[in-house]
């Protein structure tokens, strides 16, 4: 499943409890701005895993950094590749 695929899919649930309660705002596959963000659960170039309320986000890509983790709010710079919920 290509990125915007996965955004597409993630938009089409957007109505699901689970993603009522987090916003992700996308530039241009090479950052990510995510909104209610619990914890990192998990943080390596690869692979950021992303803690909510209720389960989680795995951010997948290369080079990836946390360029800012404060007040729930969290954004992801470098190769986005897939973003997938648990």
């Amino acid at each position: 499943m290509s990125f915007i695929d996965n955004i597409k899919n993630c938009i089409a649930q957007s109505d699901s409890p689970m993603f009522s309660e987090f916003r992700l705002v996308s530039f241009s596959f090479r950052s990510a701005y995510f909104e209610n963000v619990k914890c990192i659960i998990s943080y390596t170039k690869e692979e950021i895993v992303l803690g909510l309320k209720k389960g989680g986000l795995k951010v997948c890509g290369k080079e990836l950094l946390v360029k800012k983790y404060c007040a729930g709010d969290v954004v992801v710079c470098g190769e986005i590749i897939k973003i997938e919920r648990f």
